[in-house]
């Protein structure tokens, strides 16, 4: 594994991940060339990073969290701990941890493609969710819409930070306007 690090906001995208341990595989970040990323099965965040290796590895979310910045530098330094696969964290702490073992989704094969439509309902606490992936720095945020039953892609302006949410059905007696408005729905207003 080639060595890497993670600064507090990259390690933000753990919010992405799932919590519970029922698919521990998406109980993890992946990292891979150039990028961190966690999904639940419900999003998906992927952030840039500075990581050239080959290699993919997968880091449960508790072994990230623990991990408090080096003083010096501002981020954890990730390098091989040892003949038995274990990677060396140094924060304010040096941790030994083992990677996770499993094969992690194909993401690249998420990404819609197609035309950009509009109207898509977004759960509060899933949107919750995906805003804690994102550094207070990161304010202008673009959604694009592929359809109402297709994921919807999420992107920072500096385009450092992207990801994925699946829409919700909102129930149509929620929507009663008295003239047209754009809503949160998968229902067109007239």
């Amino acid at each position: 594994m080639k060595e890497f690090t993670l600064n507090k906001k990259e390690r933000l995208i753990v919010n992405a991940a799932a919590k519970d341990c029922s698919r521990p595989v998406l109980n993890a970040v992946r990292i891979r060339k150039g990028m961190i990323e966690a999904a639940d099965g419900y999003i998906l965040m992927q952030r840039k990073i500075d990581y050239s290796g080959k290699e993919e590895v997968l880091l449960a979310i508790d072994d990230i969290k623990k991990h408090q910045d080096m003083k010096s530098t501002g981020n954890v330094m990730y390098s091989n701990g040892g003949e038995n696969g274990e990677i060396k964290a140094i924060g304010q702490d040096i941790n030994i941890i083992q990677p996770m073992e499993g094969t992690y989704p194909d993401t690249d094969k998420l990404w819609p493609k197609g035309r950009t439509k509009l109207k898509i309902g977004i759960g509060r606490s899933v949107l919750r969710k995906v805003l804690l992936c994102l550094d207070k720095s990161e304010e202008g945020i673009t959604f694009t819409f592929y359809g109402a039953e297709k994921p919807i892609k999420i992107e920072a302006a500096n385009g450092d930070i992207k990801g994925l949410v699946m829409p919700m059905i909102l129930p149509k007696k929620e929507v009663t306007p008295k003239k047209p408005v754009v809503l949160a729905s998968t229902e067109r207003i007239n």
